[in-house]
């Protein structure tokens, strides 16, 4: 009895100096992930304005998140093997160096191609949130996961209200402050990693097979993916809603500065509603509607609702009315992906849902790339702000397939359920 009593005591002890361990790491990785997002949209305030330093061009505009897009749509497959082989801690701090890298040469600057080249090491070592991902699966107990997982949309949602507060109010200073601003944050995370981070893939668990090009290929896994029954047309709604998404976006800024002489405050200001109002509805509305609504209802409207508010921002006229729509805008887009998320995990089995979202996170990687390309033409061929009212047809077009193909996947599934 005395020997039970001590075991227990030991198992007692063992336990209390296990949680402190477990959530140290968990918190460190917020604080990695959270300064991932302020350091990617502390620069979209002030970007616009220095491009046009060198450029009239909206193409040239929508470069700078194309370049970076382009970037971590190549990176991040062969950091997250890298992460699999050599373990989570190195690869961290390694990317965390090369962005602070890339901040500080993009805020030096002198030409377009210098900037480009900020850009792309940054996306390059962009890779790292997926990385953390991964790391919180490494620490997290099976029943924990959901739970701690909520860790990366908590930081997306602060750093996307944080980001753009910190870069114009640094934009006051000079438009160049806010990239010094990051390369400082992303330091300051590399120190703290040094000494508090600990490694949470043990050498035993780590892959130890070679690596060959397949792996590196997610155009591959995509096609792959997209041969079961039903995805394939839920892929292309994806990516539709992605394209347009991310065209329009790419060119905002641009268009309040030369419609309304907006300046870096308020552009701050506008993509700072934006974030607070994603994060209010993702916490408040999303999980009450979705579930009320279903998710082929709620991605419908949510696409027509979008469309319509788009063409109401073409024609604002003035820039108090513009900020509405936009805030209203991005509330409702936040329920679109949710909502396709959830039709797609549908569609595959358990054991494939991971491969899913990392088809569905490289399928928006590469609509990350041509949606602003797209935008940034269309400003400067067809005319100021077309992205808006052209992004709102293809809204509508991707409204339209989405009810089509729920259909057909409701006839496909249904012998099968049978």
């Amino acid at each position: 009895m005395p020997n039970q009593l001590n075991q227990n005591r030991e198992t007692a002890k063992l336990t209390a100096s296990t949680r402190p361990q477990n959530q140290r790491p968990l918190g460190l990785i917020f604080f990695i992930m959270l300064m991932d997002v302020i350091g990617i949209t502390i620069l979209s305030p002030v970007a616009p304005q220095i491009i046009l330093r060198y450029s009239n061009s909206a193409l040239m505009v929508t470069m700078i998140p194309v370049i970076y897009a382009i970037g971590q749509f190549i990176a991040t497959p062969i950091i997250g093997k890298l992460g699999d082989r050599l373990g989570r801690r190195p690869v961290l701090l390694a990317c965390l160096v090369g962005q602070a890298l890339g901040y500080l040469i993009f805020g030096i600057g002198g030409s377009l191609w210098v900037l480009f080249l900020g850009r792309l090491i940054g996306g390059i070592t962009g890779g790292n949130l997926s990385t953390a991902s991964a790391y919180i699966a490494d620490v997290s107990k099976p029943e924990e996961r959901s739970k701690n997982f909520a860790i990366i949309s908590s930081a997306w949602s602060l750093g996307l209200i944080l980001g753009p507060a910190i870069g114009g109010m640094f934009g006051q200073f000079s438009l160049e402050t806010p990239a010094y601003a990051a390369a400082v944050i992303s330091s300051i995370t590399v120190i703290l990693g040094i000494f508090l981070l600990t490694e949470s893939l043990p050498k035993e668990k780590r892959v130890t097979t070679p690596m060959n090009l397949r792996d590196f290929n997610p155009i591959i896994s995509i096609l792959d993916m997209a041969r079961k029954p039903g995805l394939a047309g839920l892929f292309v709604v994806n990516s539709i809603f992605s394209f347009a998404f991310n065209g329009i976006n790419s060119i905002t800024a641009l268009f309040i500065i030369q419609k309304f002489s907006a300046q870096t405050w308020q552009i701050s200001l506008m993509m700072m509603l934006a974030g607070a109002f994603i994060t209010l509805t993702n916490v408040f509305l999303v999980p009450r509607w979705v579930p009320r609504f279903g998710e082929k209802n709620t991605a419908v409207a949510s696409l027509l609702g979008s469309a319509l508010l788009n063409v109401a921002m073409f024609f604002a006229p003035f820039l108090g009315l513009f900020f509405s729509f936009n805030t209203l805008a991005s509330g409702t887009s936040a329920f679109i992906f949710p909502a396709l998320t959830t039709l797609t995990t549908e569609r595959v089995s358990p054991h494939e849902i991971g491969e899913l979202m990392g088809v569905t996170s490289a399928v928006g990687s590469l609509m990350n790339i041509f949606g602003p390309i797209w935008g940034g033409l269309m400003y400067d061929h067809v005319m100021v702000g077309s992205p808006f009212w052209m992004g709102a047809i293809l809204l509508v077009f991707a409204a339209y397939m989405l009810t089509r193909t729920a259909a057909r996947v409701q006839l496909q599934t249904l012998p099968t359920d049978a």
